[in-house]
């Protein structure tokens, strides 16, 4: 299954200290969550248009049991928390492989 985050940030809020740590984050997500996690990219975007999103997190999981399990680790949780109240707007896709 894939899963597909796309965030847009407040400007200024996803500079290279936070794209190092999404990157650190999800790949220890990755590495805590094996089973259900098979791959993981961390993907900025590049070109200011108002349209696009700041951030793509792009998650090849086992199946649809996995997003429960990645959704509720703590790594996740712990992100969330810290970077939530800077997202403006968040876009989820979850589909087959």
């Amino acid at each position: 299954m894939r899963h597909i985050v796309m965030m847009r940030l407040k400007p200024g809020a996803f500079d290279s200290a936070a794209e190092q740590e999404y990157r650190e984050t999800f790949d220890a997500l990755a590495r805590a969550l094996p089973d259900d996690i098979f791959s993981v990219a961390v993907r900025r975007n590049i070109v200011d248009r108002p349209q696009n999103m700041t951030v793509m997190i792009e998650m090849q999981l086992r199946d649809e049991t996995s997003l429960p399990k990645y959704l509720q680790h703590p790594l996740h949780q712990a992100i969330g928390r810290k970077y939530n109240p800077l997202v403006e707007s968040i876009a989820s896709f979850d589909c087959p492989d």
